[in-house]
């Protein structure tokens, strides 16, 4: 008869008693607690992190507000001054 595989093997089982056994069975890995230079440096990383975003946002807006400011402009330009300010513009308001 064959000799059954490592995966194929029963868990290892421990006697506690006569007539009663228990299996062994790894415990989970657990990462070490975290140290307060390691907790402060989070911290630190998270606010910089937070800053650049807020960052960026201002400017992904200034850059949205230039490119409609441009294409407003040349719109406008294209259209001709006189058929966008007709004369008595003024007046609708």
């Amino acid at each position: 008869m064959a000799m059954p595989s490592q995966n194929e093997r029963e868990p290892a089982q421990a006697v506690i008693a006569p007539g009663v056994t228990q299996v062994h069975r790894a415990s989970p890995a657990r990462a070490p607690r975290a140290s307060a230079e390691l907790a402060s440096a989070r911290e630190e990383h998270a606010a910089y992190v937070q800053g650049r975003e807020r960052m960026e946002h201002a400017g992904l807006l200034r850059a949205l507000l230039v490119l409609g400011v441009v294409v407003l402009m040349g719109s406008a330009w294209r259209a001709g001054l006189d058929r966008v300010f007709v004369h008595g513009w003024w007046r609708q308001w």
